[in-house]
């Protein structure tokens, strides 16, 4: 090729390259946080306020958005919601017991699974965590024989 058109033909690649960047991160950038998944179930909230102790039913999906809105990026905490029944700013998420009812925020039995209740000490994730073991040994003396 001759030199002339080389020069032309060169810019003109280079032209192209950068449009199709451009239109690859347009297409695929992230459009902001989706929170369909969320949306219709439900997450507890638990007031802090020793005199309060109000327990609350919030949408995951509203959940998050004050979550994504008010927290700060430097403190790796969730933020607090405003009570509704004592006005503080002192609700955080919480668990409902399956078994008993209580209301309690997760990890409050140290050294024990997250969702395990400091009332009844009934713990979700160590039933499911039997049936699936009890599951795994089934099927391993089933593979066996």
């Amino acid at each position: 090729m001759e030199e002339s058109r080389k020069k032309p033909v060169m810019l003109g690649v280079i032209v192209v390259c950068f449009v199709l960047a451009g239109v690859v991160y347009l297409k695929t950038r992230p459009r902001g946080i989706d929170y369909k998944p969320f949306r219709g179930k439900i997450t507890w909230v638990l007031c802090r306020n020793s005199e309060c102790g109000h327990s609350w039913e919030m949408d995951l999906a509203e959940y998050h958005k004050f979550i994504q809105k008010n927290a700060d990026p430097r403190v790796p905490l969730a933020p607090p919601i405003t009570c509704p029944k004592c006005g503080e700013p002192s609700g955080y998420r919480a668990v409902k017991c399956a078994k008993c009812g209580a209301v309690f925020e997760e990890g409050t039995v140290p050294a024990d699974f997250a969702d395990k209740c400091p009332k009844c000490g009934y713990s979700q994730t160590a039933v499911d965590r039997k049936k699936a073991a009890e599951a795994r040994r089934a099927a391993k003396e089933a593979k066996d024989k």
